[in-house]
């Protein structure tokens, strides 16, 4: 407990001077720069926040397959959702636009801070908010912009992947963007799976940034995967799919077919729905936003 207070102590401080010279870099210095400032900045930005967290970083990348550091331009990412420090453990190997709910742009800080690094703002539970996404995500990626989801909608434990929602892999396909999947995991000292990042039910933002900061030696394992070139007549569901299976393979984790309660309650699907039965990857649901997040 000594020790989890002193790591906190130390911590907790160096992240909100990071917040506010976060701050101070979009508002004043982005507009100063260009494209490539901005992209070296979110890079070295999001590397001091995961370390201020005492997370460290590893990166892992299949034979043949180049870092995630060498992301190609209008790639879109695909990967399973742990925590709120994904999105930053993935900006440290190669910033990518996120998708994220709308209401987290009114966020103080938060949202100026997000809004300001490329964050691509989308309206739950609406559908014609995620047709608009698609156009949205399909000009970024022809413009050679690398934006990045997470198709499960929303976090699980790391013991296993949840359905994938296929609706927003549609803007891949339109763009004929390579869809790079990349799997993470967080390990504790030991090497087990570090309960201390889960962010699942009613675990807060706070709370959750709690039990990160108090813990010692997690590290968090980012899978780059080979991309998966978008064939000719290839569908959503099926791309959705392959990244899954892969994701599953590389990780070790089964399925979990069943819709979390709240994801649930913004589709308003029931438990397991036939659609997911039928098709056991999950692909059918709509949406790709944590509603969390």
């Amino acid at each position: 407990m000594i020790a989890a207070g002193l790591r906190r102590a130390l911590r907790l401080p160096l992240l909100v001077a990071l917040l506010f010279g976060g701050l101070f870099t979009v508002l004043l210095l982005f507009p100063l720069g260009g494209e490539r400032f901005r992209r070296a900045a979110i890079r070295h930005w999001s590397r001091m926040l995961v370390a201020a967290c005492g997370v460290r970083a590893q990166p892992l990348a299949a034979d043949g397959v180049p870092p995630l550091t060498r992301l190609a331009p209008g790639s879109f990412v695909v990967a399973n959702h742990i925590s709120w420090l994904d999105i930053f453990v993935i900006h440290a190997q190669s910033p990518c636009s996120f998708v994220a709910k709308d209401e987290i742009r009114g966020w103080p800080l938060i949202g100026t801070l997000v809004a300001r690094t490329g964050t691509l703002f989308i309206e739950r539970g609406k559908r014609h908010a995620v047709h608009r996404m698609i156009e949205h995500i399909e000009r970024r990626l022809l413009a050679a912009g690398r934006v990045a989801v997470f198709p499960e909608g929303t976090t699980s434990d790391g013991d296993r992947l949840l359905p994938f929602h296929a609706n927003l892999l549609e803007a891949a396909v339109r763009a004929g963007a390579p869809v790079v999947p990349v799997g993470l995991r967080y390990v504790d000292a030991s090497g087990a799976r570090a309960q201390a990042i889960e962010f699942i039910g009613s675990t807060t933002f706070l709370q959750s940034l709690w039990q990160i900061t108090g813990a010692a030696g997690l590290r968090c394992q980012v899978h780059a995967l080979a991309p998966i070139a978008i064939g000719e007549g290839m569908r959503r569901h099926q791309l959705a799919q392959q990244a899954r299976d892969e994701l599953a393979r590389t990780l070790g984790l089964p399925f979990d077919d069943r819709i979390p309660d709240n994801l649930r309650a913004v589709l308003g699907k029931p438990a397991l729905s036939p659609d997911l039965a039928a098709e056991p990857v999950g692909t059918q649901a709509a949406g790709s936003v944590d509603p969390r997040a």
